[in-house]
């Protein structure tokens, strides 16, 4: 019985550490739907030093990785944040978004991913 009791207690450290070390991924925003568009997207609580790829679905449902129109590419600190800017005018010129929210993923190099987030795009 204690034996069971301390995988328990262990099963449930490990959940509670994880959630604490939760990926978050942030926009500042809205966006505005302007050719120009430009929004700063950062994150917290990413593995140290490593590169982080951002995945944005269009109006029409394709993923599309964004790192060409980041600025910088982000790569997490040795705190795990980090923090660019995405210039979104070629989506916007394409009419790849329309008024209303999109989904931004945040994944590994692998495409495992570690956090969304929504961004609202507006007139």
């Amino acid at each position: 019985m204690i034996r069971k009791l301390t995988c328990t207690a262990i099963a449930g450290l490990l959940a509670m550490s994880s959630a604490l070390t939760a990926q978050e991924l942030t926009i500042q925003g809205p966006a505005t739907l302007d050719k120009e568009g430009v929004v700063e997207i950062s994150g917290a609580g990413f593995e140290a030093d490593a590169p982080v790829l951002l995945l944005f679905t269009t109006a029409d449902g394709v993923a599309a990785e964004i790192g060409y129109a980041l600025d910088p590419q982000p790569v997490a600190d040795a705190d795990g944040n980090w923090t660019t800017t995405w210039s979104y005018g070629r989506f916007v010129s394409k009419k790849l978004v329309a008024p209303g929210d999109f989904n931004l993923a945040a994944t590994d190099e692998d495409l495992n991913e570690l956090a969304t987030t929504t961004i609202t795009f507006t007139e």
